[in-house]
């Protein structure tokens, strides 16, 4: 099921590449790796603040309903904070060409 996940990854991430064929052209290669690390960097801390931190904060609460309310809680909080973060980087890296979205 894991190789299913990481092959449907793949082909979005191919899809989303060739969809923004233009884009890409107009960026330098030292902007497109930045871009690359900062995706990465901020997938990294992502996980790294849910797995961990998340675990750590829902850890000592007994209450299953609510420690899946406070995990989700958590959760979405931090894909917004890695969200914004990234889009600030996006913005500065590709001097606003970047995100479009």
């Amino acid at each position: 099921m894991e190789y299913l996940f990481i092959a449907i990854s793949i082909v979005i991430i191919i899809y989303r590449i060739m969809k923004n064929r233009g884009t890409l052209k107009v960026l330098t290669k030292r902007q497109i790796l930045g871009v690359g690390i900062s995706y990465l960097l901020a997938t990294l801390m992502g996980f790294i603040f849910i797995y961990f931190g998340g675990n750590w904060i829902v850890g000592s609460i007994s209450n299953i309903i609510f420690k899946y309310i406070v995990f989700l809680a958590f959760v979405l909080i931090i894909l917004n904070l890695c969200v914004t973060i990234l889009n600030k980087l996006l913005l500065k890296i590709t001097n606003g060409i970047l995100p479009k979205e």
